[in-house]
């Protein structure tokens, strides 16, 4: 066996990776890939036929250490994967670790529970159409919806897009909007915190969606996205009322 650790790998190994992770999606039935942005580290474990298993980890805002694991079915069970997470442990002292994970990888699941791994929380990918709003159960709010307006200003750099809510021309809310061609991704979403759970949130939705869905031609979405905790069920129980579905979920472990 040989290992390597490196932050800048090569393309051979970065075609390993590849071929690597592609080999475990289809074989696990997952969508999960390794995170290849600047600053991650990777750990890369050989033998003469090739790469077998890697590990890769970047240290996040909050403090962690976010990993991302994968070993060829056929090498598993093997003690590879600990192999790799001891050298990472060298180097990460107290900090925590932390797995995303679909829970449909029944492999995944079952050596972090043998670690003993917590599974902290889980996150839900979530897409609406304009059809699924219009079948949604969302309405217009009476109550807001003459006084309430919204304002998109496009970043001039074609990053995100601000949105900002109105009542009575003071702002009560924002979020931002994620243009990329016909997907649209929603995030940032907050309320003024003293106009909070008063029906304003549901209302500045229902604006945000209705304007986004009645945009014309090209510039009207297919479906926008959003990801929310699992553990957040008000915002849970809005966008499913909106008309938004769950596609996809990871859980979250810590180590």
């Amino acid at each position: 066996m040989n290992m390597i650790r490196t932050k800048t790998p090569g393309e051979t190994q970065i075609n390993g990776l590849l071929h690597l992770q592609e080999a475990c999606r289809k074989h696990d039935h997952i969508s999960l890939t390794f995170p290849m942005e600047e600053g991650c580290t990777f750990y890369l474990l050989y033998d003469e036929d090739g790469l077998l298993s890697a590990l890769s980890t970047f240290f996040n805002e909050n403090g962690e250490y976010e990993c991302c694991a994968f070993t060829l079915p056929a090498n598993r069970r093997q003690g590879l994967f600990t192999l790799l997470l001891e050298e990472l442990l060298k180097e990460t002292g107290d900090s925590d670790l932390v797995f995303p994970v679909e829970e449909t990888c029944e492999d995944t699941v079952r050596t972090l529970d043998a670690l003993g791994a917590a599974l902290w929380y889980r996150e839900h990918l979530m897409e609406i159409s304009a059809s699924g709003f219009s079948e949604g159960h969302l309405t217009k709010s009476s109550r807001f919806s003459r006084s309430l307006t919204l304002s998109i200003t496009p970043d001039p750099e074609e990053g995100p897009s601000r949105c900002t809510f109105f009542m009575d021309d003071n702002p009560v809310g924002f979020c931002y909007l994620d243009f990329r061609g016909q997907a649209v991704y929603f995030y940032g979403f907050e309320i003024t915190e003293n106009l909070r759970n008063q029906g304003l949130g549901s209302a500045c939705l229902f604006l945000l969606l209705e304007t986004c869905f009645s945009l014309p031609g090209s510039e009207k979405p297919g479906k926008i996205f959003l990801q929310v905790s699992g553990q957040n069920a008000p915002a849970m129980a809005l966008y499913k009322k909106a008309g938004f579905q769950i596609m996809e979920s990871l859980s979250y472990y810590v180590y």
